[in-house]
């Protein structure tokens, strides 16, 4: 079983090709993820998928999850395995959209899709829009904040909560304390990171807020939980985008975890475990 993120290294012509042929296929569940994490197509719907525990405490609680890879790569058996436990501690259904993914389609087809996907919830009898909790991780984790922020600007409802794991904030990738931080964490490489995130922005300016979320606007959000490890490079963001929550009187708390990588959070480490337990606990407090 692997838990490497699945976010591509595009190096040559050929790499690129063989990720455009991929992204062009789309994603298909495989039998023993579904078999395994009891993972099943939501509302038959092909694209979203849908995971329920054996046991469910509370019918109307929900977790939206938009996972990572780059805005490249579908989901990994790390991602069912963390969102699994999750439902479990929980007893909570979650509902994971499958984006199109780079470099075959680009930021507004990703943007579109998950936002077509929240809205169904809205619209389903069975799902108390004050009992939805966002959440996501690395690129997946970027979306969800860009999502809240359009969200609010078009008076739509808004999820109770929302969960940043090793969030990608800023697809510039400008930050000076990231090449300081590389050595540390060898999982994401930089110059990779950045033309990956060149070819999900398509036309769009880099530092537009639907790909480059920390440039946006986030008052009047609900409580925002970011989980970030020092030795990720995308931790120089997160905390940036604290510093701007203080300074602007927005509703963000930030856990940082010391000589942890990229989302560790999904990661069967016991940093892992303790920041899903953390989780657990807070969603749990805040009803």
């Amino acid at each position: 079983m692997s838990y490497i993120p699945a976010v591509p290294e595009i190096k040559t012509d050929q790499d690129y090709q063989k990720a455009l042929e991929k992204s062009q296929r789309g994603y298909q569940l495989p039998k023993y993820v579904a078999s395994l994490y009891h993972v099943h197509y939501f509302r038959d719907q092909k694209d979203v998928l849908e995971m329920k525990p054996a046991i469910e405490n509370s019918e109307d609680q929900v977790i939206f999850y938009v996972h990572g890879g780059g805005y490249w790569g579908q989901p990994t058996m790390a991602h069912f395995n963390a969102i699994h436990r999750l439902a479990k501690q929980l007893g909570s259904r979650v509902i994971m959209p499958i984006y199109p993914k780079a470099p075959a389609y680009e930021a507004n087809d990703a943007y579109e899709m998950v936002l077509k996907s929240y809205l169904s919830l809205l619209n389903d009898k069975q799902i108390d829009i004050t009992r939805i909790t966002v959440m996501g991780d690395s690129a997946g984790a970027g979306l969800i904040l860009a999502l809240l922020q359009r969200l609010r600007d078009n008076h739509l409802p808004l999820p109770h909560q929302a969960f940043l794991l090793s969030p990608w904030l800023d697809i510039t990738n400008s930050n000076p304390k990231m090449t300081e931080i590389q050595p540390l964490g060898p999982m994401l490489d930089l110059p990779n990171l950045t033309l990956l995130g060149q070819y999900y922005a398509g036309d769009l300016n880099p530092k537009d807020s639907l790909v480059s979320p920390i440039y946006g606007n986030s008052a009047k959000l609900p409580p925002i939980y970011v989980f970030t490890g020092d030795h990720d490079i995308l931790n120089a963001d997160a905390m940036k985008f604290q510093q701007m929550a203080d300074e602007k009187d927005w509703q963000v708390t930030t856990f940082k975890y010391h000589a942890m990588n990229h989302v560790f959070s999904i990661f069967p480490t016991p940093e892992g475990r303790d920041s899903l337990d953390r989780m657990t606990q807070i969603i749990q407090s805040n009803g």
